[in-house]
């Protein structure tokens, strides 16, 4: 071969290794870009190796590049409020997630470096999330306070034998891609309205709901059993009040409270019950008649049956759960030292509370903690709803 086919040949080899190189794909290319913010594959790769470290369970991959995209909205969120966390604020951020796992930063860093998993990534982790929740708070913070109307039926609710239905109008405004932002312009405005009257001709005229042909109106619904997103908007509301508008997939929410009561009360659970029992021959009507005049205690009973040694006599304390089904449904009806009486052909029997001690709470419920966790419950679904709004209004190219 001459020198001059040698040099052409090298010279091939050599431009089609610089042809490859320039396709190959680099860590640190764009594999995502977020408006105008990128996420490379470098930093998906960095989030999966964390997520697995944090022993977070489902599809890592996709969850991976779903929290990176949520961490550039956040992030540009707090970038438009001038809310972007400090050095220090991110410092202590890294500190207290350190301490859930009893190390210190320094430590958790060295631990997770043996994976590959680098300072930077964990920074960011909790500058993002930092960010969002100063965002949330600047946004939100003054809805979310929690009136005492709202921690007294709390309270109710979750402390004694009653419950709390409610009594709703409901309007689900159509909110397909193109027509969002007039939905939420409709929205803000109906929320306005205190009339039931016309938040029910308005559901006839906007809803897209079934329940618009009644006017929105709903029939009475248990507190409890409606969704948890929407249970902290309506506990805060009096009659006539209209809930902050509500996203939904493709539409937008809103409920107007219309009444709201207690339940009828239900005994509590019994820890314990104490009873007896007394079978006797049916044709013993002195001893029936003793029994219904004579007996006003429980102890009254032993006399009886010192008397009359071939009845059955039967006495004791135990957990329904241990009762014979029958018995535990007759003493279900009784309050102390009532009698019931029974007759079985040849038998009759008499069965009889003595006491019953239910479930006693240890301590009164701390109500500033419920204040706290129904105002975290609604900061959440705050959260959630305007997270999916900047979505919506991105623009996200996966590669």
């Amino acid at each position: 071969m001459t020198n001059s086919m040698t040099f052409r040949f090298l010279l091939l080899i050599l431009i089609n290794t610089i042809s490859f190189a320039a396709h190959a794909q680099s860590p640190f290319s764009p594999a995502i870009v977020v408006n105008d913010k990128s996420i490379t594959y470098y930093e998906i790769s960095q989030r999966e190796k964390l997520l697995k470290i944090l022993n977070v369970s489902g599809n890592i991959p996709e969850l991976a590049r779903t929290q990176l995209i949520e961490d550039r909205l956040k992030q540009a969120a707090a970038e438009d409020l001038d809310l972007l966390p400090s050095q220090d604020e991110i410092r202590n951020g890294m500190d207290e997630f350190s301490s859930r796992g009893g190390l210190d930063t320094n430590s958790f860093i060295l631990e997770i470096g043996k994976t590959g998993v680098s300072e930077q990534t964990f920074r960011d982790f909790i500058k993002a999330n930092i960010a969002w929740r100063s965002v949330v708070q600047a946004r939100f913070g003054s809805r979310s306070q929690v009136p005492d109307t709202q921690l007294e039926r709390s309270a109710n609710s979750t402390g004694s034998g009653s419950g709390i239905r409610v009594l709703l109008t409901e309007i689900i405004l159509a909110a397909p891609n193109g027509q969002k932002a007039q939905a939420q312009e409709l929205a803000k405005e109906l929320a306005t309205i205190t009339s039931a009257d016309i938040f029910s001709q308005a559901a006839r005229k906007y809803s897209a709901a079934p329940t618009r042909k009644l006017g929105g109106r709903v029939k009475w619904q248990d507190l409890d059993k409606l969704p948890n997103v929407l249970k902290p908007l309506i506990f805060g509301l009096a009659p006539g009040e209209v809930t902050e508008p509500l996203l939904i997939p493709n539409g937008i929410a809103i409920f107007q409270l219309r009444g709201i009561e207690e339940t009828t009360f239900r005994r509590p659970t019994a820890a314990s019950v104490e009873y007896l029992t007394y079978t006797f021959p049916a044709h013993d009507k002195a001893t029936l008649t003793q029994l219904k005049t004579q007996t006003v205690h429980c102890d009254d009973i032993y006399n009886i049956a010192k008397q009359n040694p071939s009845h059955t006599f039967f006495r004791e304390s135990n957990t329904p759960a241990n009762i014979e089904k029958t018995i535990v449904n007759i003493l279900s009806a009784l309050d102390a030292h009532e009698k019931y009486f029974n007759n079985q052909g040849k038998i009759s029997s008499l069965t009889m509370l003595c006491s019953r001690s239910a479930f006693v709470p240890e301590e009164a419920p701390d109500l500033e903690k419920i204040r706290l966790g129904l105002r975290n419950q609604r900061l959440e679904n705050y959260a959630q709803g305007y997270l999916e709004n900047l979505r919506q209004d991105a623009w996200i190219t996966e590669k």
